[in-house]
C-alpha cells in the first residue's frame, strides 16, 4: 500500500510541474515534501539544495525595503524555492520506492500517457488540422517536458522493465507514440534537450577523446547545415511545416541574443517580437548597469520596465518580473554573485562525468545528471531555466540522487559482507 502511495505522490508531482503553473506546482511539491519528509539528504543533494538556497537569500535581501511590492516578492520568492522542493520532495519519495526502475518507469509511463492523449486529440479534432506550425502548436500545445525526459529515458536506459524482450511489442508501440508526438510539438527546445541527454548518456560530451570525436562530428554536421541556412530563405508565412521549422531554427541565434536596431517607440513592433528574448536580456542588462545592481542584483519583487505596454498573456503591461533568459533573471534577481552561484551549480552537475564508477548503473546516473546540466543551461537560454514551472531537469536530478544514494548503501553493504 505504501509503495502506490509513493507512486501516486511521483504522479501527482509530474502532473503539477507539466500543468506549467508555478503555484500549483508549488503547493504540490510542498504537501509532498511535507508528507515524505525525511531528515537525511545526501551530501550531494544537500550541496545542490544549498546552491539554490544561497541564491534565495541573496534575492530576499531587499524583504524589508520600505518601497517594495510584497505581491512580485512573494512570487520570485515561489520562484526560487519551488526546484529546492522538488527535488526534496522527489529525493525523499525515489529513495522509499524498493524497485530501482520504478522512477524512470513513471516517467516513462506518463510520457506515454501525454503523448496518447496529444495525439488523440490531434485525431479528434483533424477538422482543425493546419499546415501553419504556429496555428498547429497553438490548438494542440506548444511542449510536453515530460515527453521529452520520458523519450530520452526509454532510449537511454535499458534495463527498464518495457525494454525486456517480453516486452517488445509494447516497446515499440509507447516509442512509436512517443516519438511521432514528441516531433509534432515542433518544439526546437524539446529536440535539442533530448538530442543532448542522449549524448551526454553515452559520453559524447565528456572532455576526453570521445568526447572530441562527438564534438567534431557535430561541428560538421552543423557545419554543413547552418550553410544551408544561410543560402536557403525559408518563408516565414504560408509556406508548409518544414519551411515554417525552418524559419523558427534559422531565427533561434537573433531571437535569443539579437534585437537588431528595433525602434521600439513605432507603433508596429512586429520585427521586435522576431528578438524578443534578447530584447529583454538587453533591458535588464541596462536597468542594473542604470541601477549599479551588479553584484547582488535588484532583488525578489523587482520588475524591468520593457518600455511600452505589450500584450503577454492576454493582458497589457509595461512590467515584467520574468525574463524567457534564465541567466539574465538570475542577474536582474541576484546579481553577479547570483549567476556565478547559478554556473556553479551547472558545473557542479557537470562534474559528475569525472566521479569514479564501480558499477554500470553508477555511471548511468552520472551520465544522465550531466544530461541535466545541458538541460537547464539550454532551457536557460530559451525559457527561464530550472526556475519555469514545467522543468523537468530539477526533479529528474532529485530521483536520480536518492538512486544514487540507494546504490551507494547496497556497494557498500556488498563490500563489506565481502570482507567479513
Amino acid at each position: 500500500m505504501k509503495q502506490l502511495l509513493y507512486k501516486i505522490g511521483l504522479v501527482l508531482l509530474i502532473i503539477s510541474l507539466e500543468y506549467a503553473s508555478v503555484e500549483i506546482s508549488f503547493v504540490c511539491s510542498a504537501f509532498l515534501f511535507i508528507a515524505f519528509f525525511n531528515a537525511k539528504l545526501s551530501s550531494k543533494a544537500l550541496l545542490l539544495v544549498a546552491f539554490l538556497a544561497v541564491l534565495v537569500l541573496i534575492g530576499s535581501f531587499k524583504v524589508f525595503n520600505p518601497e517594495m511590492d510584497y505581491y512580485y516578492f512573494i512570487k520570485d520568492f515561489i520562484y526560487f524555492t519551488r526546484p529546492i522542493l522538488v527535488l526534496s520532495c522527489t529525493y525523499f519519495i525515489v529513495k522509499k520506492l524498493k524497485s530501482k526502475t520504478a522512477f524512470f518507469s513513471t516517467l516513462v509511463w506518463m510520457g506515454g500517457a501525454y503523448a496518447f492523449m496529444h495525439l488523440a486529440t490531434m485525431v479528434v479534432y483533424a477538422s482543425n488540422f493546419s499546415t501553419s506550425i504556429e496555428q498547429i502548436r497553438a490548438a494542440f500545445g506548444r511542449y510536453n517536458h515530460v515527453e521529452t525526459v520520458a523519450l530520452a529515458l526509454l532510449i537511454c536506459i535499458k534495463d527498464l522493465p518495457v525494454r525486456k524482450r517480453k516486452n517488445t511489442l509494447t516497446f515499440i508501440v509507447l516509442t512509436s507514440i512517443l516519438s511521432l508526438s514528441f516531433l509534432l510539438y515542433f518544439s526546437r527546445t524539446m529536440l535539442v534537450v533530448t538530442f543532448l541527454i542522449i549524448l551526454a548518456y553515452y559520453g559524447y560530451l565528456k572532455l576526453n577523446n570521445k568526447g572530441a570525436l562527438g564534438l567534431a562530428a557535430g561541428l560538421v554536421i552543423g557545419s554543413f547545415f547552418f550553410a544551408f541556412l544561410s543560402v536557403y530563405e525559408p518563408a516565414q508565412k504560408d509556406g508548409g511545416m518544414i519551411d515554417s521549422f525552418l524559419y523558427k531554427i534559422k531565427n533561434s541565434f537573433s531571437e535569443s541574443f539579437n534585437f537588431e536596431d528595433v525602434n521600439v517607440n513605432k507603433l508596429d513592433r512586429r520585427e521586435l517580437w522576431k528578438h524578443w528574448r534578447g530584447y529583454e536580456a538587453s533591458v535588464v542588462f541596462d536597468e542594473n548597469n542604470e541601477d549599479k545592481a551588479w553584484v547582488f542584483g535588484q532583488g525578489f519583487g523587482s520588475t524591468i520596465d520593457i518600455g511600452f505596454e505589450a500584450k503577454l498573456n492576454n493582458e497589457y503591461t509595461q512590467y515584467l518580473s520574468l525574463t524567457h533568459n534564465g541567466f539574465a533573471y538570475v542577474y536582474f534577481k541576484t546579481g553577479i554573485l547570483g549567476s556565478i552561484i547559478y554556473i556553479m551549480l551547472i558545473l557542479y552537475l557537470y562534474s559528475f562525468y569525472y566521479v569514479k564508477n564501480r558499477t554500470f548503473l553508477q555511471k548511468s546516473y552520472n551520465n544522465l545528471i550531466v544530461g541535466c546540466s545541458f538541460y537547464i543551461i539550454v532551457t536557460s537560454f530559451t525559457v527561464t531555466g530550472l526556475f519555469k514551472p514545467y522543468d523537468m531537469a530539477i526533479m529528474l536530478v532529485g530521483g536520480i540522487f536518492a538512486l544514487k544514494q540507494l546504490e551507494y548503501f547496497e556497494d557498500r553493504d556488498t563490500r563489506n559482507t565481502g570482507n567479513t
